[in-house]
């Protein structure tokens, strides 16, 4: 085995009834000062009998990603959570982890930690659609902010006029324009 690879050991810790948890330790062979630090990956799983990818040759932030997202696959959202944040401090800190751990916030119902990692996602890549509607739709469901949904649904329509939830948008804004009206 080439000394710079982790050597990945799963070990099932136990069952609790409703999933396993698999805890991944891993140790670097002749690692020189200048070599990123190894990462601990945890996944765990409410699928009984799923077995995590094996990540061994990927490396720490590729490893974190494919665990992330496989996590997320499984709505495992705290160890995706942790996966992407891994992955991200890794180097991977690109608007799509971005969103995906934001995704995965929103689904633990942390609402204002999904915001802010939207919002990251901007800034990366003003021209990332997906954190744009996510951020729209975290204000109109979620947050239950009508006047940041109208303002995230507006500025989702600026930027992607034609894009793919384009038509979702269109609706909400005239969903929210006949609310006043039926009010009256």
């Amino acid at each position: 085995m080439n000394p710079k690879l982790a050597v990945y050991i799963a070990i099932a810790a136990f069952g609790t009834g409703v999933g396993t948890t698999w805890f991944f330790f891993h140790e670097k062979y002749a690692r020189t000062p200048d070599e990123p630090p190894v990462f601990t990956v945890v996944a765990t799983t409410k699928d009984a009998g799923a077995v995590p990818p094996d990540v061994s040759q990927m490396s720490a932030a590729q490893g974190a990603l494919t665990l992330g997202n496989w996590n997320y696959d499984r709505k495992n959202w705290k160890a995706a959570i942790e996966n992407y944040r891994q992955a991200i401090a890794a180097g991977l800190d690109k608007a799509d982890v971005r969103t995906d751990l934001g995704n995965a916030f929103r689904f633990s119902e942390e609402p204002q930690k999904a915001l802010e990692q939207y919002r990251i996602a901007q800034k990366q890549n003003p021209r990332h659609e997906n954190s744009f509607f996510n951020t729209a739709t975290l204000y109109t469901g979620p947050l239950h902010d009508t006047a940041n949904a109208i303002l995230a649904w507006r500025e989702y329509l600026q930027r992607f006029p034609d894009g793919e939830k384009a038509a979702t948008a269109r609706q909400f804004l005239l969903d929210a324009a006949e609310k006043p009206a039926a009010g009256k």
